[in-house]
């Protein structure tokens, strides 16, 4: 029995779950990197290789009964790019046995949403290459998910406010109710505290209720839907008989990601959650008398604390050495950084690696020249960021970005005046 190798087609990345650090507005961003692997164990004819990237949100849902049901559907383009590492052209591309990699990378914007999958709405990420060949023979295809989140800085400001609310029922109740702050994370516990003063006599507090509550809307260009549902509910029905003051801190758990969706904000899409409280006053003629009270806060994702002032790991620590372009070109070349920073090295790294990591090939392919191998120029690493936009030092070191894009500019020696001494 032999067994019969087949050419392997597959997209690798860095990491296939990306981080956006902070809010929405503070995000820097993020770079997404990777590589398209071709291993050929034989003689192949292609005639183009293309890697697409896209982040899409859709929304799908049914109203009414019978012939007065609607169905309601939108999907909406957030993010796309196209890399073509082979163009297309008449004659194909001969490439001999052997392994090709073209590596790839994208500045993804600091506002993105994250990814979501919902019963009747999502947003997705994803990568598909395609290798397409000549008639008769089936093209080469490969896929991947992204999984995309983002993480709350402990420096938030909505991390560092508590929340109150402070009234008075008219001749009935004066009432603080507070949460420590205004942000929690799934499994994390949120503790209520209630302090009711009593205003009419004997007035008595029958039992106390907290829940959190998750609110979906979904919308197309004629139409939005609003749902809700109770994520997580408590109740305590064990007060004493003091009549002065009630003072208690009811303990509230937030439910797994399984149970319970991030807050999101997109066009079509948009989650949010509200703890509700119901106090049950029992009044001196016998009739009860309800308090009702609500507090919109954020459910995500809250990086460490502890990593506020963490050292770089051992494998990060060239990004704070001294500039040495030998230095740079040679841990390429060692394979202990990625090919990928070619282009975000200085000059004379990235020269010195032309004849290796330019064409983005190990191997030889007959028939195609290296303007063809390359394909349209790629956008300049700092091209789809917002610049004014300055991040904090804390996101600046969180977001995994190499921020010398002097790959790409021209060295000092080349503007300097001419017959001028420094």
């Amino acid at each position: 029995m032999h067994l019969v190798h087949q050419t392997a087609f597959a997209i690798h990345l860095e990491t296939d779950h990306v981080i956006l650090h902070g809010s929405e507005d503070e995000s820097a961003g993020v770079i997404l990197r990777g590589s398209v692997v071709l291993d050929a164990v034989e003689s192949t004819k292609v005639k183009s290789i293309v890697l697409k990237f896209q982040g899409k949100t859709k929304v799908n849902w049914t109203e009414g009964h019978g012939s007065h049901q609607r169905h309601y559907k939108e999907e909406q383009t957030i993010i796309e790019h196209e890399w073509s590492f082979m163009p297309h052209k008449r004659k194909a591309y001969h490439l001999t046995e052997g392994r090709y990699k073209w590596d790839f990378e994208l500045p993804l914007p600091g506002d993105l949403p994250g990814t979501i999958q919902h019963d009747l709405g999502q947003v997705y990420y994803r990568l598909k290459a395609v290798a397409e060949r000549p008639a008769f023979s089936p093209n080469y295809i490969a896929k991947r998910n992204l999984l995309l989140s983002r993480l709350m800085l402990p420096s938030s400001l909505e991390l560092n406010q508590s929340v109150v609310i402070s009234n008075e029922w008219t001749d009935k109740l004066s009432y603080n109710i507070s949460v420590p702050r205004k942000v929690f994370s799934c499994n994390s516990p949120i503790p209520i505290s209630f302090d009711l003063v009593p205003i009419a006599s004997e007035l008595t507090v029958r039992s106390i209720s907290c829940s959190l509550k998750e609110y979906i809307t979904l919308s197309t260009h004629e139409h939005s839907k609003s749902e809700g549902r109770v994520v997580k509910h408590t109740r305590d029905d064990h007060f004493s008989s003091a009549e002065d003051r009630w003072t208690t801190t009811e303990v509230l758990s937030v439910p797994s990601e399984h149970n319970v969706q991030s807050d999101l904000c997109s066009d079509l899409i948009k989650i949010k959650h509200k703890l509700k409280f119901t106090v049950s006053l029992m009044n001196a003629d016998g009739h009860i008398s309800e308090l009702r009270a609500a507090i919109p806060i954020i459910i995500a994702s809250l990086a460490p604390e502890e990593e506020a002032n963490e050292l770089p790991a051992y494998e990060d620590a060239w990004k704070s050495m001294p500039y040495d372009p030998a230095l740079i070109a040679s841990l390429i070349a060692s394979g202990d950084l990625p090919a990928s920073i070619a282009l975000a090295v200085p000059n004379q790294a990235a020269a010195s690696l032309d004849t290796t990591t330019s064409s983005g090939v190990s191997s030889s392919a007959s028939s195609m020249d290296e303007d063809n191998v390359r394909g349209p120029q790629d956008p300049l690493p700092w091209q789809g960021f917002d610049l004014s936009r300055v991040p904090s030092y804390t996101t600046a070191i969180r977001s995994d970005r190499l921020y010398s894009f002097s790959g790409s500019l021209p060295p000092y020696e080349s503007v300097v005046v001419p017959g001028t001494s420094y």
